[in-house]
């Protein structure tokens, strides 16, 4: 386990799950290869490449250098957390109380501390996608749109524990906007993509203390660029 602990970055990983599940094209699918979704600003996801993309390969994607002769990968999809608020008129249900051990010199287990997150906040999510196709951005934008009818519930926690309250959460969403992003501007045609970016909301999540454990699988995955070669320390 780590002890750092990015803030939200539970949520993170399993937005990205979701994103992964819902960004699908069946030409793509028909290839053996997923849509890349990357934790980044869009700038950001295609500067810092540093994997290959293997069909495949869930331990090869911190981020995308371009692998299709100079171009960017697409479809690809990036996302980050725009915002975060406190809800200062909220309190914290009794469900979400977290339980810590509490272990002497020998790293025995001597007891238990019980303790609640610190706050309830509202935080949103910017998503940004890109495709080749106009065709192929309609279907994407049309998979993501149904999601919400006109809200979704994304369960924050392992997919063997749902509905199980002492492993996760439902984290209550809500689709904000939908915006074409598309640079139409005459320029250079390789370089022309369709791009659509998209905002919503997860109205309550809960920020765990400091001591919290967390599976250091999901900060791998989620903040890949801030970490060297697998075993090593996180880059300070």
């Amino acid at each position: 386990m780590l002890t750092v602990y990015p803030i939200f970055a539970e949520y993170h990983y399993y937005v990205k799950q979701w994103l992964k599940t819902t960004f699908t094209l069946p030409r793509i699918d028909a290839l053996g290869q997923e849509i890349p979704v990357v934790y980044s600003t869009p700038r950001r996801a295609f500067a810092l490449g540093g994997s290959e993309l293997e069909a495949g390969d869930a331990g090869g994607e911190p981020l995308y250098s371009p692998p299709n002769q100079g171009n960017n990968w697409l479809p690809i999809v990036t996302f980050h957390m725009a915002t975060a608020t406190p809800i200062l008129s909220k309190t914290i249900p009794a469900e979400h109380v977290l339980t810590r051990e509490l272990k002497d010199n020998n790293d025995n287990v001597v007891g238990y501390k019980k303790t609640k997150p610190m706050l309830p906040y509202e935080i949103s999510y910017t998503a940004s996608f890109y495709a080749g196709l106009m065709q192929d951005a309609d279907i994407l934008l049309f998979k993501f749109a149904s999601e919400f009818r006109p809200q979704c519930y994304l369960w924050i926690g392992p997919d063997n524990a749902v509905n199980d309250t002492d492993q996760g959460l439902w984290a209550h969403m809500l689709l904000d906007s939908v915006a074409d992003a598309t640079e139409y501007e005459p320029g250079d045609i390789g370089e022309r993509v369709v791009r659509k970016d998209l905002t919503w909301r997860i109205t309550e999540a809960y920020v765990p203390l400091m001591e919290s454990a967390i599976d250091e699988d999901i900060i791998r995955d989620v903040y890949g660029d801030i970490y060297n070669m697998p075993g090593e320390e996180i880059v300070r």
